[in-house]
């Protein structure tokens, strides 16, 4: 009985060991750049692949696991499960932009949009660079008629990975909307 209760223990201070955090991996500075400045569809997936692998390493085999699964749930519709998941591993690691994000994603599915929208909120606090995120915030401010915040999200996003084609032509509908002038 007592080594399962220190192996609880030392599982548990595992855990609360901070993980070396996905957006703070030092090749995302670089990768960013490269993003930035892509001409064609291909390079941008690629760029955004090796961005992606890097934001789902957490730094915890726990939380890549959970993470992973939660996925899993999502495919397969089972999104009672994929939210527990996500749960968890907020709780584990609070400062991981990409469960964030991951939740928000999964909240829209269940129809939860103010608490998506509080999630992106928290995923764009620990990484504002991430382009997806920024993307959804910027159709749920549209969808509650905030029309600015929602171009202001989308020219970030573009800024980040230009070969977001959709929302580029959707700032340039919005630009004129908003601001009464010709998109350019």
């Amino acid at each position: 009985m007592r080594v399962i209760l220190l192996a609880i223990a030392a599982l548990t201070l595992w855990a609360a060991v901070p993980a070396s955090a996905d957006q703070s991996d030092q090749r995302l500075e670089r990768l960013f750049q490269l993003l930035s400045g892509v001409r064609t569809m291909p390079e941008a997936m690629d760029i955004e692949g090796q961005i992606t692998a890097i934001w789902l390493k957490s730094g915890s085999e726990t939380v890549d696991v959970l993470m992973a699964r939660a996925q899993s749930a999502v495919e397969a519709q089972d999104l009672t499960i994929a939210k527990k998941l996500l749960d968890a591993v907020v709780e584990m690691r609070p400062e991981y932009a990409e469960v964030w994000y991951r939740r928000a994603e999964l909240l829209l599915l269940m129809d939860s949009q103010q608490e998506a929208a509080s999630d992106l909120s928290t995923a764009l606090e620990l990484e504002p660079r991430h382009f997806r995120a920024l993307a959804i915030a910027g159709r749920l401010a549209e969808a509650a008629g905030d029309k600015p915040a929602a171009l202001a999200a989308y020219r970030k996003a573009v800024a980040i990975n230009p070969m977001m084609e959709a929302i580029a032509r959707r700032a340039g509908q919005l630009t004129f909307e908003v601001e009464r002038k010709t998109p350019i």
